[in-house]
């Protein structure tokens, strides 16, 4: 099947997918740091600029949910996903890879745990050569991993963490909207304005 829209590595052009990240993407690259100092209520000059101990715990959980969206890019691809949506499964897991990697660096431990609960809820989705049925999961997965680390991001204490989190918040939206175009979900704005994506509870799973 021949991907509808945007090419697999193209994601300038992509929108953000919710209107509750709606200003990150708007923002951009540039406004990052601003935008991160805006979701906690302590001004950002006042913020320590190294992940504090509690950051460091939701880091781990961040960093896990990231090597679990790899590992279910891997598996899509190893249950013969194949063509322009196998490439976009490699670029979105080395992506997730790349994030993991980043919050390990910050924060200071190494990258080596993924969140088995949520991979093994979702393997049998992503294990498909259905490019539809792969862009549905992957899509969903994008949004809810968005909305996470959203909702992480106003927990997060430290300058570092903030920014580093805004930046990926930017680009899983991005991708999530190139799998929208990938499946033909775009022709739905609700659900790409407003998609029923709810962030998770880590370590319980996905949240319902």
């Amino acid at each position: 099947m021949t991907p509808k829209g945007l090419s697999p590595v193209d994601l300038d052009p992509a929108a953000p997918a919710t209107s509750r990240r709606g200003l990150l993407g708007a923002l951009g690259a540039v406004g990052l740091a601003g935008a991160a100092a805006l979701a906690v209520a302590r001004p950002a000059s006042a913020a320590p600029t190294s992940p504090t101990e509690d950051d460091k715990k939701l880091l781990r959980a961040a960093m896990e949910l990231e090597l679990t969206a790899a590992a279910l890019y891997r598996a899509a691809i190893d249950g013969g996903l194949s063509n322009e949506a196998g490439a976009l499964a490699d670029v979105f897991a080395a992506n997730h890879m790349a994030y993991a990697d980043e919050i390990a660096g910050v924060a200071g431990f190494s990258a080596n745990s993924r969140n088995d609960e949520v991979f093994d809820q979702l393997e049998s989705a992503f294990a498909t050569t259905d490019v539809d049925a792969f862009a549905e999961a992957a899509n969903g997965l994008e949004n809810t991993a968005a909305a996470t680390h959203t909702e992480l991001l106003a927990e997060y204490e430290s300058v570092n963490a903030r920014e580093l989190t805004a930046s990926i918040i930017v680009v899983e939206a991005r991708m999530a909207t190139v799998l929208s175009n990938l499946g033909g979900l775009a022709s739905n704005l609700q659900q790409l304005f407003e998609p029923d994506a709810e962030p998770l509870e880590l370590g319980s799973g996905v949240a319902s």
